[in-house]
């Protein structure tokens, strides 16, 4: 394997947690005052891909005059049981496994809080994973390499030997400041490249394969 320490993120990397979010979203936008035929899904899911879920916080607060607390108050409120629905991508199982098989280990390393792991463990992905960093950790936000650093720490892990997964700029951005080379997936050809990954892909299937190529 040319890595065998891959650190992954959740939303958008592991499990495709997007259109739930989504919907929260414009659930929230109206639960504030927004009516519906302003809202545009498709917009909300950009700056949410492209960007962050704080970007598109920080957005729409300001075109709709929303107050951003009670906005993302609102939200997690709305997002938070839409998560036991979301299903894991095509082909991560197989890269997990694959992985473990060779030797390896995975992390996470997410926004999240402690309900993603259970996420994964609802999936049957938990038992590929070494360790994790959540919220819960209360570490800094990525791209701030602090939880990435940590978690290697903890577990002995040689940076220039691991690999950031994510599907943002912000998630290779976090590896390359914490020493480690990043992947960029990107299903939809959203993200506009700034973070010069090492591999960037659209299916799982042509990260296995390159994971295997020396």
């Amino acid at each position: 394997m040319r890595y065998q320490q891959l650190f992954w993120d959740f939303d958008g990397t592991l499990v495709d947690t997007y259109p739930g979010m989504v919907a929260a979203f414009c659930d929230a936008l109206e639960a504030c005052g927004v009516n519906n035929f302003e809202l545009d899904e498709e917009e909300i899911y950009k700056a949410m891909r492209q960007h962050s879920l704080g970007n598109a916080l920080q957005r729409f607060t300001a075109e709709f005059r929303l107050n951003r607390e009670r906005l993302a108050k609102v939200y997690q409120q709305e997002a938070a049981p839409r998560l036991k629905d979301a299903p894991a991508f095509a082909g991560v199982a197989e890269v997990l496994a694959a992985n473990v098989n060779a030797g390896g280990r995975n992390f996470l390393l997410t926004h999240r809080d402690h309900h993603a792991m259970d996420r994964l463990s609802q999936l049957n992905l938990a038992q590929y994973f070494t360790g994790a960093v959540t919220a819960d950790d209360d570490y800094p936000r990525k791209p701030d390499p602090t939880s990435l650093i940590a978690l290697s720490k903890q577990y002995d892990v040689q940076r220039e030997d691991a690999l950031m997964i994510g599907d943002r700029n912000l998630d290779v951005q976090a590896g390359h400041r914490a020493g480690m080379a990043g992947a960029l997936f990107d299903p939809e050809h959203l993200i506009v490249d700034e973070s010069q990954p090492e591999i960037r892909v659209i299916r799982y299937a042509e990260l296995q394969d390159w994971l295997t190529k020396e």
